[in-house]
């Protein structure tokens, strides 16, 4: 039997978001800042789709438009993700290439970090100082010059932020920020701000939720309105399924925040269960390969015929990565898994195990992990009494 254990995900980094709202001039100037990002960006991209796609190539293009190294840096990062996903969609056999690609009508701006540069102090660009107060370097049409904003976060997340601050200043840890425009009006502008910290520093402020035990996985399977769960044995058993449904995010102009209630609700629902079932590592499919697509369209007809659909994919990517996040709080490991032919598979084998489509897509993403064949699987699970207990569960896994 194949198992991967030298391949168990451990998330290197999280992202923290706040909120600001910038006023008057200083508006105005963040959005001339944007503009310049965003054209930036575009150059790399076509400079990208005529191969020359190093890393000092894009800078160097973006540079020329842009006019300031570290937010051309910050776009060259991000063309290089797209890049990235292009080639991991191509490996699973889809018909996309990078010329297919045009940047979607998005605002924002990117700086990359660096520590030990006395100059950085975590970032030169959109550098955290303390006190709920973050400082941006924009272009006022003549000049560049910094502005100081406050942000509002939860408590927990300001905690992050501000030790984040502390270790930036002391040029301890370079990070990666950024800011994305979510609304605008005349003198006002309505952006989040995006800070990604380290995994152990994160970790540092997230509560202990439960603790695993057992010896089972658990496949997960995330759809639009829905979470799915599979818990298999070592050796292949399906033993249980469970599903969480949300179907009020399908619901049109609901609150951001109020979406993100629903979400995390979820999320930590359908691992309380996984590990009250015995589960000690989960298994996803890899969030990372559609992940940077969501700057970018893809043109129509590309994709017709594609296992994918975008406008779920990009969506569940953002859960999956979530669900990765809060894992360690019940004690969970992650394994990633190539999500390729999953439905395909799922729709295959449901009739013959007497599950929907998307808990037999979990129960394939389970037993990946192990490298078994799912076709195989079909009939011990038809012949199989379910168990019912946490003490059955133990049972049948060993």
């Amino acid at each position: 039997m194949r198992q991967h254990f030298s391949y168990v995900f451990i998330p290197e980094e999280a992202t923290i978001r706040a909120r600001l709202v910038i006023k008057g001039e200083e508006a105005d100037w963040l959005i001339q800042t944007m503009a310049k990002f965003k054209a930036g960006t575009q150059k790399a991209l076509e400079t990208a789709k005529q191969g020359k796609t190093r890393f000092t190539e894009l800078v160097k293009a973006s540079m020329s438009v842009i006019g300031n190294n570290r937010y051309a840096r910050g776009s060259a990062k991000l063309v290089q993700g797209i890049i990235k996903s292009i080639k991991a969609l191509q490996k699973l056999g889809e018909d996309v290439a990078l010329n297919d690609v045009e940047l979607k009508n998005w605002w924002m701006i990117q700086s990359i970090g660096a520590k030990n540069d006395p100059s950085e102090k975590g970032n030169r660009n959109i550098r955290l100082i303390g006190d709920n107060k973050v400082e941006i370097l924009v272009f006022d049409g003549s000049l560049w010059r910094r502005i100081e904003v406050e942000y509002r976060a939860s408590r927990r997340y300001n905690m992050i932020l501000d030790k984040v601050a502390k270790l930036g200043i002391r040029n301890r840890l370079g990070y990666l920020g950024r800011m994305v425009l979510l609304n605008y009006t005349p003198n006002r502008t309505y952006c989040e701000l995006q800070v990604t910290v380290p995994w152990d520093l994160y970790m540092e402020f997230l509560p202990i939720k439960g603790k695993a035990h057992g010896n089972n996985i658990g496949g997960i399977d995330v759809n639009l309105d829905r979470i799915n769960l599979a818990i298999v044995s070592r050796q292949g058993i399906l033993l249980d399924t469970h599903t969480i449904r949300f179907p009020e995010l399908k619901v049109q102009g609901l609150d951001y925040n109020r979406r993100i209630c629903i979400i995390m609700n979820a999320i930590h629902r359908i691992l309380d269960y996984a590990i009250n079932h015995g589960c000690t590592l989960i298994v996803l499919e890899n969030p990372r390969i559609l992940g940077n697509l969501k700057w970018v369209w893809i043109k129509n007809g590309k994709r017709k015929n594609s296992v994918w659909n975008r406008r779920v994919s990009l969506f569940t990517s953002s859960i999956i990565e979530r669900i990765a996040w809060h894992a360690p709080q019940y004690g969970l490991k992650i394994y990633y898994t190539s999500p390729a032919y999953t439905s395909k598979l799922a729709e295959i084998i449901a009739k013959d195990i007497g599950l929907d489509k998307h808990t037999a897509s979990a129960y394939i993403i389970a037993l990946r992990y192990l490298g078994l064949n799912p076709k195989k699987y079909t009939i011990i699970y038809k012949n199989l009494k379910r168990p019912t207990n946490r003490k059955q569960l133990y049972t049948l896994n060993n």
